[in-house]
């Protein structure tokens, strides 16, 4: 977009533009019509100057209609990727997720994954007013990804009711020092949101991008 264009003739009223401040080509279009019906008829404007001005039109209104091209090309390999993600419905896949959709009755097959090799994991799981209610203690372990089932119980052995858990995976290597975890969800597709590119995962939205592997 042709920003701050230069096209204003005496008396025209017309305060300049900012260079920051972008014109619309309607506007532009309506400053040069304004900027010939007030011409001093004793100077009236030079034929060159008169070109280059249509120039800078027709180069303003092409490059405005080019970026509604792409805009319109953006949405539609948009909406390509959301169609095509529904050929992963029914199939198993593993997603990089920090929360879990449980219903109260069923299992979760959840994951995490390490940096490099670790001498103490722990993934704890919080409730949804952010009260961890399971620290699972996993030990040493080898760098990569790791999957585990959580019943959905909490630490008492107790089955949590249905809601949105979050999960956390803290590790350190020998010496004590922090190593990256991240947190997965492993489940079925079930699902996919054409409006937020979401996909659903036994229940849980995650983001199509965070899919790190298909079963």
């Amino acid at each position: 977009m042709v920003q701050g264009v230069g096209v204003y003739g005496s008396g025209t009223g017309a305060a300049q533009r900012s260079p920051n401040e972008a014109m619309g080509k309607d506007a532009f279009l309506k400053l040069l019509v304004t900027q010939l019906e007030n011409q001093d008829p004793l100077k009236p404007t030079d034929n060159t100057e008169f070109v280059a001005q249509l120039a800078q039109f027709s180069s303003l209104e092409g490059i405005q209609n080019l970026n509604s091209t792409m805009d319109g090309m953006a949405n539609g390999i948009s909406s390509l990727q959301d169609f095509s993600a529904s050929g992963l419905i029914g199939r198993v896949v593993k997603a990089q997720t920090s929360q879990v959709e449980f219903d109260g009755t069923n299992a979760l097959n959840l994951g995490y994954s390490l940096s490099t090799d670790a001498a103490n994991v722990h993934l704890s799981i919080a409730n949804p007013a952010g009260r961890i209610v399971r620290t699972i203690e996993l030990g040493a372990q080898k760098a990569g990804s790791h999957e585990l089932n959580w019943d959905g119980k909490d630490a008492g052995g107790v089955v949590l009711p249905a809601g949105a858990y979050t999960l956390s995976a803290t590790a350190q290597d020998a010496k004590g020092v922090h190593i990256d975890a991240g947190t997965e969800l492993i489940g079925y597709v079930t699902g996919v949101s054409m409006q937020d590119s979401k996909i659903f995962v036994n229940g849980t939205a995650v983001n199509k991008d965070s899919v790190k592997e298909i079963y």
